[in-house]
């Protein structure tokens, strides 16, 4: 170990991590019922069952924590601390409950991992409780009419509002066969915006849980209309499987990929959302995948993608591996640190990436915008 205030290296940084997500529950445990001791006018406005509630917040709190650590960023947890501050300023929830967690964790943390390492954990809960005090970011609207495709997105989104799933298929349906938009322009520029615009207004809290699985679930419904309309390369003789890793149940972008390597040639197995690293790996194998695509929408999935690739590695060490999702987005240089063969921000890298590692020629044309 280091002395006190020597920076940590990565494999401290690593431990320390890792320490955090092993202990997570037994800690959020523990200081939900120190929260219930220390904080009873917090606690009393959430009813006499509320410690399961704060055990579960708590249990999220550390492992994004666990993420920042090992990551080497303190914005990292800043950030998603500020995620939530909009989340709870939207339905109404008290922000010093919010900061009284964070600093219940900063006073309690210490004992609990130990003066050497508390430092990296308190560097990343200091800024974000002072982020709780700074303006908040704007977010506005990510469709706009100013645009044929912004207005048949919009058209889309009403139908969906309304609760209607056979208008908002045929507002897709309806502009790919008219020849208005292609396939490939379907998914990018009318359901994926759309998606995005239904994920910003559940977290400003204009939509709810319902609406928004309603929403998500019409869009998978289309996509499979879509498919069997997209026109396809010949089969290149490789096979891709695409899966979202565990505890990740927004798949819509992982299918996505699937979709367009199939309309490129590629045999593709779609496994779909938050599915076991064991699994994964072997499905790699009884499919014989020369390819496989892994996504992870939050930080504190990088770690399942990790032991995914892992459980790969060691039932099919010649199958390739990309990644991507938001997850990899916020940390983008993990993916070499978890053993990945690369790592693709959009349809077009990941095409492109997939088609080198397996030696195929790179995709003529581009996707996306």
């Amino acid at each position: 170990m280091h002395a006190v205030g020597q920076p940590h290296d990565d494999t401290e940084r690593r431990l320390i991590a890792e320490t955090l997500r092993a202990r997570a529950a037994e800690l959020s445990d523990l200081f939900s019922r120190e929260l219930a001791l220390r904080q009873r006018d917090v606690v009393a406005r959430y009813g006499p069952n509320s410690q399961p509630q704060w055990r579960d917040n708590l249990f999220g709190r550390i492992n994004d924590l666990a993420a920042a650590i090992d990551a080497g960023s303190p914005d990292l947890f800043t950030a998603q601390i500020t995620w939530s501050r909009v989340a709870f300023e939207a339905r109404g929830v008290p922000i010093t409950d919010l900061r009284e967690s964070l600093l219940l964790l900063r006073f309690l943390l210490p004992r609990e991992i130990g003066p050497d390492d508390a430092p990296l954990a308190d560097a990343c809960l200091a800024a974000a409780i002072d982020a709780l005090d700074k303006p908040l970011p704007v977010s506005p609207p990510r469709l706009t009419a100013d645009t044929p495709h912004g207005r048949t997105a919009a058209q889309y989104l009403l139908a969906l509002l309304e609760g209607d799933r056979q208008a908002a298929s045929r507002v897709i349906l309806d502009a790919v066969r008219g020849g208005d938009v292609s396939v490939q322009d379907a998914y990018l520029r009318l359901l994926m915006p759309v998606q995005h615009e239904l994920g910003r207004m559940w977290h400003l809290n204009e939509l709810s849980v319902a609406e928004e699985h309603f929403a998500t679930a019409t869009t998978q419904m289309v996509m499979s209309q879509l498919l069997p309309l997209a026109p396809r390369s010949p089969l290149n003789g490789k096979t891709l499987l695409a899966a979202a890793v565990q505890s990740n149940t927004h798949d819509l972008g992982i299918r996505l990929v699937a979709d367009f390597f199939e309309m490129r040639g590629w045999r593709t197995i779609y496994l779909g959302g938050n599915v076991p690293a064991h699994d994964i790996a072997a499905a790699v194998t009884d499919f014989a995948a020369d390819l496989v695509a892994l996504s992870a929408a939050l930080p504190t999935q990088i770690i399942h993608a990790e032991d995914t690739i892992a459980h790969i590695r060691r039932e099919k060490p010649t199958a390739k591996v990309i990644v991507g999702g938001l997850g990899f987005a916020i940390c983008p240089q993990s993916w070499s640190r978890i053993g990945a063969d690369g790592y693709a921000a959009n349809i077009d890298q990941a095409l492109t990436l997939g088609a080198s590692l397996v030696n195929l020629p790179a995709p003529r044309g581009g996707t996306t915008a």
